[in-house]
């Protein structure tokens, strides 16, 4: 009996520790991506990573891109979460789009769970026509350490991170991209802390030609 239940635990701690490989056909339209990670259950894996990059129906990447920690969230069928964001819920191992805007697809890569209350967070990495391939850029990923990853909006060509602090306090950002840099042009503070416990105090502050505007509202807190 011990000697089984010995076994058990080895077969368990081999499975848990194994590395495991995952290919995405569907994740581009121009590259497939090679995942192989660390440590992984049926529910999520962890720790070291490396992501390789290869042209459509090439076996050889183009780029391989190693992390020394990752977080992979899987889907039902046992695959990893690719280009989904939704907030408290499902954020990809990976995302796809062109986050500047420049007409070509970039990558975000989760670098692990460093983002606000232990919610993943991201390395971006820009196409380079010049190189070609994924550079890493900071100020990109600074915007992907917040609560999940940040949104896009392509019409506008505008990012929006969210942040929060407890249940009364929120945030949200805007970003255009300017000269291949984000900057910031647009806060939104809703803030349920104050002494009227009936209202929220909605604080908007706007980048107009080089100077912030700020504008304060009070509305009726919906859960009165």
């Amino acid at each position: 009996m011990k000697k089984l239940v010995i076994l058990m635990m080895f077969v368990f701690c081999s499975t848990a520790l194994a590395v495991q490989d995952f290919e995405l056909k569907n994740a581009s339209k121009y590259f497939d991506i090679k995942i192989s990670v660390e440590t992984c259950d049926e529910y999520s894996c962890s720790g070291a990573a490396t992501f390789s990059f290869y042209k459509k129906d090439r076996t050889t990447p183009y780029q391989v891109i190693k992390l020394r920690e990752t977080y992979v969230q899987l889907d039902e069928d046992g695959s990893p979460s690719v280009n989904k964001t939704l907030l408290y819920d499902e954020q990809s191992v990976i995302n796809i789009g062109d986050f500047n805007f420049d007409g070509i697809e970039d990558v975000a890569i989760c670098n692990g769970t460093n983002g606000s209350y232990n919610g993943p967070s991201y390395n971006v990495y820009l196409s380079s026509r010049a190189a070609k391939k994924f550079i890493y850029n900071a100020a990109f990923s600074k915007l992907g350490e917040h609560l999940g990853m940040f949104e896009m909006d392509p019409a506008r060509k505008v990012l929006t991170i969210f942040d929060k602090d407890g249940c009364c306090w929120h945030v949200t950002e805007e970003y255009s991209v300017v000269k291949g840099r984000p900057v910031k042009v647009l806060v939104i503070e809703e803030d349920a802390t104050i002494a009227d416990e009936s209202k929220v105090k909605i604080t908007t502050k706007k980048l107009s030609l080089g100077k912030w505007k700020t504008s304060v509202k009070y509305v009726k807190r919906e859960d009165n």
